[in-house]
């Protein structure tokens, strides 16, 4: 068989599509050799997987594949991109102000355009300090007169200058927030194209003539600053309901003037700041364009007259980045979540590209190269621009021209990266928006991204060691690759028949493929570097004095707890469920933290229903901001029920006795599952042994104290730079 793309194209776990053309057992790219049998089908089978006889087993061979459309060259106005991959807008522009957060801003640019990038763009740059800056604590300057503040315009060009350097286009994103700026001193403002109350309740007052030729003024004084650091062009955020989608919708932008009514009126302001702009940088710098394909609000902005849109200003614009959604609509997609199809933003894009001659891209949700190349392919866009992936992997773009889409650390869409912020309504942030603006880059998956220091001056070590890694999880994983990588020979000891630890249980979640495949990954790439796997087979002190390694590393993870709770036999572990116990039509699960929350939500989409129960005042309590919301949401979309505030007093064979303000009542349940927390592994004897022979030690991940993904890679890579030193 020949197979072209394979990949799921329904979050349905029960079915796959394969395109074919012919009937046979084959192997397959993407690190696996397949052996499938289906019916026929010339092109395509959409196939249950209960038809489906496939096995699954790695090789290291024959899973190189091309990206061609992906990979090929694309003029913009007068620049040629090497690729049609992209970097979102990452970080605030002028957080270099602050001389502690260069460092690390300056890589997080840098990375994607070291990875192959084609074009890389510095996050939002607020065009002024009065009505438009939405992060409290940058220092207000004249975008007109760069040399009265030097250091701010010197750190803003090292930007261009590490992007440029990779042979990568350079661009900086200006924005204005219109209504949705939050006032932070007594001399700002906020306005809009009409009076309004924003979702901080700040009342945004409308914009007169007079405010519009001064916002058109400062884009242009702007985007003349950015050509004098040496950009190659700006983009324009002109979407998630700040200014430009602010008078686009007929939802938001109800004027009689003539800035109202048709299209044409709401496009006015739009096309006078385009116009001012390209007035004042003359016509070969790169003016790109982030737009809202749709808004998903009722009687909001849609594909075609966005498309239309398009059409009227394509003379002014090099490019168009087709987005969705508003800030304060925090289910409208602006930043989608694991619940989210990917590419959601797609086929808006093919309907805008139908109205222009530009180059048309798209964002949102994208961490599949397969998918955007097939989506350039099909002439549906021109580029992809891809945000969270760059921080889960820059060397996106470099593996694509490798043909090894396989090695890509592909997006979770987590949020720890992003988790949202106060001005977009998350009240329960563990930050402040200054200190947002600094956190602002952290990746789950990639435990180098947003490091305290640069991972390049990292000594090599002085010594190479026989390392044992005791535990197969995530972290003795991450271990495994980031200590094989520094020329030590590992030895990784797994107690069970397999790798993966915890993370086994995305082989069924319905919700966690992105995470199956980071796990997938991890065992890939340790196998990939020759490491050395001993299954079945428990760690003892002996063991270490025995085997005598230089380092040992101790990645035991975490067990459930079983808490004292009266009834508890008659209840299973939440991961129980996953692992085949018999469940149920109607479960009780006994904790609403995440992994109750999380094993409910999987159960309630495979035919059971499900009710939470939890002591707290919120399910879900150890999560905020954009996660959280996106999980309550999701749970409530399919009919899951949430109890909080809410006390088990027992559990029975048929249900759970509860207590809250409605008093002591029993909840009828066919299964009862509990999820009351986790506990790390004690490590203390083999840690005893370890440093017995003098061994460098490291306590890692869950063995720390039960946390998420993020530790375990983290602490891993710390881990592993420390062997040998």
């Amino acid at each position: 068989m020949a197979i072209k793309y394979f990949y799921s194209m329904s979050k349905k776990p029960e079915f796959l599509i394969l395109f074919s053309t012919c009937y046979h057992n084959c192997k397959v790219f993407y690190g696996y050799t397949i052996a499938a049998e289906f019916p026929f089908s010339e092109h395509a089978v959409v196939c249950p997987v209960t038809m489906l006889n496939i096995h699954f087993s790695y090789e290291k061979e024959d899973i190189t594949m091309a990206l061609d459309a992906l990979m090929s060259p694309m003029k913009v106005g007068n620049k040629v991109y090497r690729n049609r991959i992209v970097s979102a807008p990452m970080a605030f522009g002028l957080i270099v102000q602050d001389p502690a957060a260069r460092d690390f801003t300056y890589r997080k640019l840098e990375g994607p355009a070291a990875g192959g990038n084609a074009c890389v763009i510095v996050g939002e740059t607020d065009v002024n300090f009065v009505d438009a800056v939405r992060i409290p604590g940058f220092r207000p300057f004249d975008f007109a007169k760069p040399e009265e503040d030097m250091e701010t315009f010197n750190a803003v060009a090292e930007y261009a200058t590490r992007i440029k350097r990779h042979g990568c286009i350079a661009l900086a994103e200006l924005v204005h927030a219109g209504k949705e700026k939050v006032p932070f001193g007594p001399n700002e403002d906020c306005i809009g194209p009409v009076e309004t109350v924003n979702i901080a309740g700040v009342k945004a007052r409308p914009m007169t003539k007079e405010d519009m030729d001064r916002i058109a003024n400062d884009f242009a004084k702007a985007a003349t600053y950015m050509q004098k650091a040496g950009f190659d062009g700006i983009l324009i955020h002109g979407g998630h309901g700040f200014l430009f989608t602010q008078f686009l919708s007929p939802l938001m932008n109800t004027r009689t003037d003539e800035y109202g009514g048709s299209l044409e009126n709401r496009a006015r302001f739009p096309k006078q700041i385009l116009q001012t702009i390209r007035d004042a940088v003359g016509p070969d710098f790169l003016v790109e364009l982030r737009i809202d394909g749709t808004d998903h609000q009722p009687n909001g902005i849609r594909p075609d007259e966005t498309g239309q849109f398009i059409a009227m200003v394509e003379d002014l614009i090099t490019s168009v980045h087709v987005t969705c959604g508003i800030y304060d609509d925090t289910q409208s997609h602006v930043h989608s979540s694991m619940f989210d199809e990917h590419g959601l933003n797609a086929e808006p894009a093919a309907i805008v590209k139908k109205y222009t001659k530009l180059p048309v891209g798209v964002v949102g949700g994208l961490n599949s190269p397969e998918f955007c190349n097939e989506i350039i392919e099909k002439g549906m866009v021109d580029f992809c621009v891809f945000g969270r992936q760059m921080l889960a992997d820059p060397n996106f773009a470099n593996k694509c021209k490798a043909g090894r889409p396989d090695t890509i650390r592909r997006c979770l869409r987590c949020y720890y990266c992003f988790p949202g912020s106060p001005e977009e309504g998350y009240t329960d942030l563990p930050f402040n928006s200054q200190e947002l603006s600094k956190y602002v880059g952290h990746c789950t998956i990639n435990p180098l991204a947003h490091l305290p220091f640069d991972p390049a001056t990292v000594p090599d070590p002085k010594t190479s060691e026989n390392v044992l890694i005791v535990g197969g999880g995530p972290a003795g994983l991450q271990a495994a690759i980031d200590a094989a990588d520094r020329g030590h020979k590992v030895t990784v000891v797994e107690k069970s028949d397999k790798l993966g630890g915890l993370l086994w249980f995305t082989d069924v979640d319905v919700d966690k493929p992105d995470l199956r495949n980071f796990k997938d990954l991890l065992i890939r790439e340790a196998k990939e570097r020759g490491v050395t796997f001993v299954m079945n087979t428990e760690v003892t002190p002996e063991y270490i004095k025995e085997m005598k390694p230089g380092a040992v590393i101790l990645a035991t993870g975490s067990v459930p707890a079983v808490p004292p709770v009266p009834g508890i036999e008659h209840a299973i572990q939440a991961l129980d469920a996953y692992a085949g116990a018999p469940v149920g039509k109607k479960v009780v699960m006994v904790g609403g933290g995440l992994v109750g929350c999380e094993t409910g939500l999987h159960l309630q989409k495979t035919g059971h229903e499900v009710t939470v129960i939890d002591m707290l005042d919120r399910v879900a309590n150890e999560s905020y901001g954009m996660y959280r919301d996106a999980l309550v949401h999701e749970m409530e979309r399919v009919g899951m029920v949430s109890i909080p505030k809410t006390k088990c007093l027992e559990i029975k064979a048929d249900g759970v006795v509860i207590e809250n303000a409605d008093g002591v009542q029993t909840l009828p349940a066919d299964t009862v599952i509990y999820a009351l927390g986790m506990k790390s592994v004690c490590t203390k004897e083999l840690e005893e042994a370890a440093n017995e022979i003098g061994a460098y030690v490291a306590v890692i991940g869950d063995a720390i104290t039960p946390a998420k993904v993020d530790r375990a890679t983290r602490t891993a890579y710390l881990a592993a730079i420390e062997i040998g030193k």
